[in-house]
């Protein structure tokens, strides 16, 4: 069986609230890379996905 080495895995999941928000989280998994390479990856993974993704605010309820 052959061994799988991996560098670098990204994960994410986006999901859609019941509401119609999307919202997402990510990971990222480096081997062999300093704090600030990660720091660098997860930032522009996050810049990236708040670009296609970006925030809703929800609208306030009224009062009754």
């Amino acid at each position: 069986m052959a061994e799988i080495n991996y560098k670098s895995r990204r994960r994410i999941n986006i999901s859609t609230s019941v509401k119609g928000v999307k919202t997402y989280d990510a990971t990222i998994e480096l081997i062999d890379a300093t704090n600030e390479e990660a720091l660098a990856e997860s930032d522009a993974l996050v810049a990236e996905l708040d670009r296609r993704y970006p925030p809703q605010l929800e609208e306030p309820k009224e009062k009754k």
